[in-house]
Order: C-alpha cells, then structure tokens, then sequence
C-alpha cells in the first residue's frame, strides 16, 4: 500500500519495473528522466557495470501532481536481470504497489521472459503475495526489431490475468508514457481498493479518483515536457561496496568479475563550498572531535571512522560518506570471509540479509554513495545517515560473531 510522508505531506506510490537483463528497463526509465521536467523529477540513481547492465537497480522520483497541500509522488525503480542477483531483487520488489513487466519481445529472449515472469511469481509468492492481487502492467518492448514474438502470443502466454499491455521501444520513447499512465491509474485504484471505509481529519485524502485527481493529465504533462540531457551522474559507473573492499585490500579479487570500476571520491577542497551552512568547530587534538563509534571498530579501520568523523564535524558530506562507502565495505568483506568460498562470490545483498539489516536502507545507502559523485552535493544529513548506517552493519558484523 502507498507510504504517506507526513512530514512532506506526500502520498508516495513505488512503481517497480521487473523483467530479464538487457530488456529495456533502465532504458524506459532514462526516458521518463529525460522527457520530464527537472522540477518534476529527482536525479536518476544508476548503479551499473562498465556493460551497462544494472546490477543493483535504478531509482527515479517522479513528482506527479498535487492534492489541495498533499503531492502525490512516484518512486519508479528497476531490479537487475541477472540471476546472479536474486537477493537484490527480492530487496526492490518489497513494498513494491505496482509492477511494470519488460518483455524483451524477441523471439530468441521469450524463454529469458518466462524465466523472469517465474521468478517474479516465486519472489512474491516468499512476501505473501500474488501477482493477480498486485496492480501490474506488461510492457512489450523493441516492437522496432526483426524476428518479435506475436503481441497475441505474448499475450497468451505471459499476460495470463489480462493485465493491460502496452507495445513500447524504449530507446525512442514510444508507448513510454503510455504505459507510465496505465500502472499509475492501477497502483491509484489499488489504493482506493485496500483502505478501510473511514475519514481522515489530517488532510491525507482517503478515497482517490483517478480521473478526478487529473491523473491522465498530469502524466501527460510529463510527456509534453521539453526532453533534456541525460545527466553524467546518471551515466558513471558506481563504486560497489565489493570494489571499495578490494581497493582497499581486504577482498579477494575473484569476487569482482562483474564489478564496475569505481569513480574515486574525493574530499572537497578547501575552496569549494561545504555542504550545509557553514560552521566552525574547534575539534579536540586526538581525533578531531570530541566523541567518537572510533572504538567499536577494529584497529585496522578506526583511522577509516575517525576519518568521517573529522569530515563530519566540518561538515564535509562528501568526504564523510567517501569513507563511509569503505566501512560498509570492509564489514561486507569480513562477512564474505566468515561465509564464502574460493569457487563462488556473494552478492552484497545477500551479505547485507545475512547481518540481518534492512535491505533498503542498504539500497538508500547506496543510492547516497552514488549522489555524492554528482552535483548538487549530498548534504550533512545524508552523510550521517551513512555513517549510522556503517555503524549498525559493524554492530550487526560482531553480533552475529558472538552468536555464531
């Protein structure tokens, strides 16, 4: 069901787009980024290899209208194809109100569609849902190509609730928006459906219409905007947390046969302007703050977190979560240590579940690791989020030692 953000006022609906690798979901997404209006849209996160295959998942706010004070906002992301990673699918897809199905329509990927479908339907089936309960809609992709599997067979043969389909070439932008209208229309009905027959006297509306809301309109309007360019941070490549662990020494190599290479992050120098108002402290001579987690730490890492303190306590978001990413990932590296093996690699998020974290704080971690590469700078308060972070998978990391 939609999550509410009262202190923004916001209805918040995620839209999860699921299907096999190189389908066009990322490729989709782009597209909504780039036809939308800036003020209507966040920064697209973008967690990719040197291939351009997501490995982790794409994340893109899309704020869509509002309702009296209320705004009604979609959180669109997409799950990485690749059967390597089915823990990070499983992570994306929780809370998930509606779901976008990519089909790749080539008559030589119908059996990668299939195996995707069935692993949508086992993954759900583990969180106590079904995919005829969820609003979804199926996307039929690169109709500009030779060789395609009938819209009537795809339909036959995947789409078995009737579900709405739209035909789509996502590299043109054709049926995007289409589609976006269609699950958005279903994820608002889906709303309406599970909210029980009482008022509210906050202010958050209990009952929504679709077209009372100007829903079409309001889609359509993201559509007429003027298209823009993708932005470099959406095209980087992202520093995972297996890639910091091994330039850092503390991984072995083998586990990064498909890992990008990071972008280096780098403290702000001192002429650039610091995230947040500007401040400044008088840090103690020992560690450059007055109290410091430095201690729940292993010797070899403390100068790592006594180094975020300092950028903490200057205020220097970017520096802070630069060495935040290498905590979070020489904690993942001691869990590959206690729990892999020499022939087979983790995905991280398996490590991250096996510490018993929440995956998406994970993912909103890695999605601030990826802003600080970009402009506007992350702010101090996504950088102490990041270090609350490191310091709940350290805890996790020595508690399940004792226990284990």
């Amino acid at each position: 069901m939609a999550s509410i953000n009262r202190l923004k006022r916001e209805l918040v609906f995620k839209i999860v787009f699921y299907g096999p690798g190189l389908g066009g979901k990322t490729t989709s997404l782009r597209h909504i980024h780039t036809s939308t209006n800036p003020e209507n849209r966040g920064n697209l996160i973008s967690l990719a290899t040197d291939t351009d295959r997501t490995l982790y998942f794409d994340y893109l706010p899309i704020k869509l209208l509002k309702i009296g004070d209320m705004g009604v906002k979609l959180q669109l992301y997409t799950v990485p194809g690749q059967v390597y990673y089915a823990a990070t699918r499983k992570l994306v897809l929780s809370g998930a109100d509606g779901i976008v199905f990519v089909a790749d329509t080539q008559t030589a990927r119908y059996d990668s569609n299939q195996e995707s479908l069935d692993d949508l339907n086992r993954n759900l089936a583990e969180q106590g849902r079904q995919l005829s309960r969820v609003p979804h809609v199926f996307q039929w992709n690169k109709r500009d190509l030779p060789a395609l599997v009938s819209v009537d067979e795809l339909d036959r043969r995947l789409n078995l609730f009737g579900a709405p389909a739209v035909p789509t070439i996502a590299t043109s932008g054709e049926g995007i928006f289409d589609l976006l209208e269609r699950i958005s229309r279903l994820v608002v009905e889906g709303y309406r459906a599970d909210l029980p027959g009482v008022t509210r006297n906050d202010g958050f509306p209990l009952f929504l219409d679709a077209e009372e809301m100007g829903l079409a309109l309001a889609i359509k309007g993201l559509a007429d905007s003027q298209p823009g360019r993708v932005p470099a941070s959406a095209r980087r490549e992202a520093a995972s947390p297996a890639v910091m662990a091994h330039l850092e020494g503390t991984l072995p190599s083998h586990t990064l046969s498909s890992a990008p290479t990071p972008a280096p992050l780098r403290a702000r120098s001192p002429q650039q302007p610091a995230a947040g108002p500007p401040a400044n402290p008088k840090p103690s001579e020992a560690n450059g703050v007055a109290f410091t987690f430095a201690e729940i730490w292993p010797d070899g890492d403390r100068d790592v977190a006594r180094r975020t303190e300092r950028a903490l306590s200057t205020r220097d978001a970017v520096a802070a979560i630069a060495a935040c990413e290498i905590l979070v990932a020489r904690v993942l590296a001691g869990v590959w240590t206690q729990v892999g093996d020499e022939k087979r690699s983790l995905d991280p998020a398996t490590m991250v579940m096996l510490l018993g974290l929440d995956g998406p704080r994970y993912l909103e971690f890695l999605s601030v690791v990826r802003a600080a590469r970009s402009q506007p700078p992350p702010t101090l308060h996504d950088a102490l989020g990041s270090y609350a972070f490191a310091l709940e998978a350290r805890l996790a990391f020595d508690r399940t030692r004792r226990d284990g």
